[in-house]
């Protein structure tokens, strides 16, 4: 068996392919991925950096400062990992762990109890998983001695109920109810299906023997619940829809139960593929149904005022041939109604009229979708891309507002979390593990900023330009501008678009370039003052992973803001208000350490570290003026001898100003060990920037020695430079020598 026993590899194969110049050589795919092996499938290797999963499902909790995600997938069981991570290298195939073995599918966190979290396998096969000690606990319902079997769809939905989390509803034909977490439970209706013999059913023009061969191995039941729904504003009110096309609804928790009518326009016995109850009317419910498979593609979308009395068709403009699988509401904009279908993901800003397409997210299926409310993020599972979030889409309720997009905005911003992310692997990108080691980035770290430009800021010569091609589009002749203006053009800056940070007292504390293209754009703020180093507008041919971009040190956390400025026609004009957020750590502060007082300590390093690398910088410029002044008292007409050794002796002071600051070059060159430097001692002192935690005594003890010896360096560089300098420049002058520099 060259694709082996279920113990070499994943066991399910969909693909597979032989080397036609090496038959030893072949490829399996599979529900876990791809797998290759060179000796015809004894061994296999797996490739680990193919995001395909196939999820059916997924739950989102609320842990700080990044919830988890539960999904579950095709063949792959249920899955349980992180949104984000504090490291510098996203989110790990490592980071993720399978609780729950075979096909995955309907999953929940409970709201209550971070430990605690329900999955399940095909045909209700529930179970509650315990996260302290990776236990399973079986809870799926069981009927009473005489009742009717259990029908249960091979995606069973299960529900925590809004108003208790110790609640929890699942679904066969019949709607079951736990007060208990699934300990007991109690059947809460009737058959709430057509409860159709399938085997009456016909197909292909006729309805079947039973000794006929049915594909029915691996299959869901049929007349099976495939959705349930509470109001989170009435406790009681619950929805179900099943696989044949029926909607039920309760509103005295399960006592009474009536059909909803019939959605309008939906061939009957189409599959009721979700049910979602109204964030802000408790008689409002939403209901997406799917018929492809009696060849009807259309997108069914509705919404009914009267729990389902009547319905209102809400697909729009939407494309045909779009199967729609999944609906969520926006928190705050009931009108903000998100979905996922077979190609994507749509949203609409006015209740269903019209939808859009998500840019950035893939052409495949979005088979559930899901709102992390609390930090406004849309996840998305996908049917063989794995998971996808957009993270913050809170400026959509911005554009559903009335006037939006006659001006530029700066969205409102989502807090930001305080911490120095980590390198888990040396460097940065993970290098020693391979290029096959997956990851799916972070969102930016830091403060993300969120704006709109209605229009490009544009130069005198680009609205020159503009006009000018409005005048060929009609065949015109194009007039000469003028040398003034043609003049004026030559000496204007480049318009530019920004965004000033202040703190809470409004002082500024860092300026971001940021794009001036029309449209929406995003942009991040590393929660750092700018970097002291001296500007470098060199690009090196080749940066070593441990070589990173300069950084400034850690602002405090606190209150601050952000201001949207174009820098245009000679003026910094600001785009609309400012926005406030908050920079929040992600740790409380250990005992005696203050956090204010450790960015004011970094900072104090960081204005220290900025002096010297001025002062290196003034060094080195003085240095290459030394050169040329050199060379233009050999070219000067009445240079006196001594001209030539107060240069060397120039030199020489130049030099020991040189060592004092950064070290002398013998004993590096010699590789022996040479006492701290002053910028030394400047930099084990800073070394406190990656860090949230207090400063060491030996950093607080170099940072005193290093700012001493500055000033007194400072002072004699100063003297060298405003006086022997200038000497030595006059006397070229005088000595006839040509510009130096």
């Amino acid at each position: 068996n060259v694709l082996g026993t279920g113990r070499e590899k994943h066991s399910d194969n969909h693909a597979f392919w032989i080397d036609p110049q090496d038959d030893l050589h072949v490829l399996a795919g599979t529900d876990a991925g791809l797998y290759e092996s060179f000796d015809q499938g004894i061994t296999w290797r797996h490739f680990p950096n193919l995001p395909v999963s196939q999820f059916y499902k997924l739950a989102l909790d609320n842990t700080e400062p990044f919830y988890n995600i539960l999904g579950g997938a095709q063949d792959l069981g249920t899955l349980f990992g992180p949104s984000r991570t504090m490291t510098t290298e996203g989110v790990r195939n490592q980071d993720w762990y399978v609780p729950l073995g075979a096909d995955g599918y309907g999953v929940a966190f409970d709201p209550s109890d971070g430990n605690i979290s329900y999955m399940e396998y095909q045909q209700g096969y529930l179970f509650r998983h315990h996260r302290d000690s990776k236990e399973l606990v079986h809870i799926q319902p069981q009927p009473n001695p005489g009742d009717e079997p259990e029908r249960w769809n091979w995606d069973t939905p299960i529900l925590i109920s809004p108003h208790d989390a110790s609640r929890i509803f699942v679904g066969s034909q019949r709607v079951w109810r736990s007060d208990d977490r699934g300990d007991s439970w109690q059947a809460i209706s009737g058959d709430l299906t057509t409860g159709q013999n399938r085997y009456e059913l016909g197909f292909r023009g006729r309805v079947w023997s039973v000794d006929d061969l049915h594909d029915n191995g691996a299959m869901s039941k049929y007349s099976t619940i495939t959705a349930l729904s509470e109001s989170p504003l009435a406790e009681g009110v619950l929805y179900t829809g099943s696989d044949d096309g029926l909607i039920h609804v309760t509103t005295d928790g399960g006592a009474n139960w009536q059909q909803a009518q019939v959605l309008p326009e939906v061939p009957g016995r189409s599959f009721i593929n979700d049910i979602e109850a109204s964030l802000f009317d408790a008689d409002t419910v939403f209901a997406v149904a799917d018929a492809h498979k009696v060849g009807d593609f259309s997108p069914y979308v509705f919404i009914s005022n009267n729990h389902g009395r009547d319905w209102r068709r809400i697909s729009g403009d939407l494309p045909d041939g779009t199967i729609v699988w999944a609906i969520q509401q926006d928190h705050e904009n009931q009108n903000l109604l998100f979905l996922g279908t077979e190609f994507g993901v749509y949203f609409t800003v006015n209740g269903g009229r019209n939808w859009h397409k998500m840019a950035g997210a893939p052409t495949t299926p979005f088979r559930d979708i899901k709102l992390q409310r609390r930090d406004n993020d849309l996840v998305g599972a996908t049917f063989g891309r794995g998971f996808y979030i957009l993270d913050d889409y809170s400026a959509l309720r911005t554009m559903a507002q009335p006037g939006f997009g006659e001006s530029a905005t700066l969205f409102p911003i989502r807090d930001a979390w305080w911490y120095i992310p980590s390198a888990p692997s040396q460097a940065v990108g993970m290098p020693t593990l391979g290029s096959d080691s997956y990851k799916a980035a972070n969102p930016e770290f830091g403060a993300t900023f969120t704006y709109y430009l209605n229009e490009k800021f544009q130069s005198g010569k680009e609205t020159r330009q503009a006009g000018e091609a409005l005048i060929r589009k009609e065949d015109g002749d194009v007039p000469f501008p003028g040398w003034d203006r043609l003049n004026g053009e030559s000496l204007e800056a480049e318009p530019r678009v920004m965004v000033l940070v202040s703190d809470d007292e409004n002082n500024p504390v860092r300026w971001l370039e940021a794009s001036n293209e029309e449209g929406t754009h995003r942009l991040s703020w590393d929660l750092r003052y700018a970097a002291p180093d001296a500007i470098d507008l060199s690009v090196p041919e080749f940066s070593p992973p441990w070589e990173t971009t300069p950084q400034g040190p850690l602002v405090a956390p606190g209150r601050y803001s952000a201001t949207l400025f174009a820098i245009a026609g000679g003026e910094a004009l600001p785009l609309g208000d400012a926005q406030e957020f908050n920079v929040k750590p992600v740790r409380s502060a250990p005992g005696g350490t203050d956090y204010a007082e450790v960015a004011g300590y970094q900072q104090e390093t960081a204005e220290l570290q900025r002096e010297i690398a001025n002062a290196t910088e003034e060094l080195g410029r003085t240095r290459e003026l030394l050169r040329h002044m050199k060379a233009a008292a050999v070219a000067a007409p009445r240079a006196e001898p001594s001209l030539f050794t107060r240069l060397d002796a120039f030199d020489e002071q130049l030099s020991k100003l040189e060592n004092r600051l950064s070290g002398g070059p013998v004993r590096e060159r010699l590789n022996e060990s040479s006492a701290p430097s002053i910028s030394g001692r400047a930099y084990n002192a800073a070394n406190t920037w990656h860090t949230t935690q207090a400063p060491t005594a030996t950093q607080r003890s170099d940072f005193q020695i290093a700012r001493r010896d500055y000033a007194a360096f400072s002072a004699d560089m100063e003297s060298l430079l405003l006086n022997d300098l200038a000497r030595l420049e006059a006397d070229l002058t005088a000595a006839g020598a040509p510009s130096w520099r």
